[in-house]
């Protein structure tokens, strides 16, 4: 089963990290695409206690049916991922997104949450190794860059290390290890939490 070897840092100066992103080579489009990731929670375990993901990713004229399992360490997001990618006709692709949503929903899965996020990806072979590197603006939160490479199993030490070095290379320190989904359900919370008495004033 394929691994995906990944990291998510959030990004504070973005001019810096893509200078230092092309001088290694990665080379950004000028355009995002829009990605829209719609999550679903299992009928008879619940992925958030479990650890797991189940989506469909929408991106221009293709549907994704993405799994992936838990965090496999606690150094990166590296997981065990199996994906069927569905092209579609431009003209259809609402209506085949509507009917992969409803089979899951017949079989009892609950829809979990919603992730959009404009994405610019470049690829670069590092030390052998070809690595994504991703910028993600996603909706109500701040700006993050994801680096990612896919591997077997007996593989995923000495790619979980060329990636921090990689990340290194690139001064990405800071790892965030929840998932968009997490931050986007977290920022909702706080979002519509009630004020709180400022301290300062009892």
């Amino acid at each position: 089963m394929t691994i995906e070897v990944e990291a998510k840092f959030p990004v504070h100066r973005l001019a810096q990290l893509q200078l230092d992103a092309e001088k290694l080579g990665f080379r950004f489009p000028d355009d995002a695409a829009l990605e829209q990731d719609d999550y679903f929670n299992h009928p008879s375990r619940d992925f958030r206690q479990t650890d797991e993901a189940l989506r469909i990713r929408r991106c221009g004229s293709e549907l994704v049916l993405t799994w992936k399992g838990p965090r496999l360490d606690n150094l990166s997001k590296t997981r065990h991922e199996l994906e069927v990618p569905f092209p579609v006709a431009a003209d259809q692709i609402a209506d085949k997104l509507q009917s992969l949503t409803a089979i899951l929903l017949a079989l009892g899965f609950t829809h979990s949450g919603c992730v959009r996020k404009l994405r610019r990806s470049a690829s670069l072979v590092f030390e052998g190794r070809t690595f994504h590197c991703s910028l993600d603006d996603v909706s109500g939160l701040p700006l993050h860059a994801e680096l990612e490479t896919l591997c077997e199993d007996c593989e995923k030490q000495d790619a979980l290390q060329s990636l921090l070095r990689l990340a290194a290379s690139l001064n990405l320190q800071l790892q965030e290890r929840r998932s968009y989904l997490e931050l986007v359900l977290t920022s909702n919370r706080d979002d519509s939490a009630p004020p709180q008495p400022d301290a300062r004033s009892q």
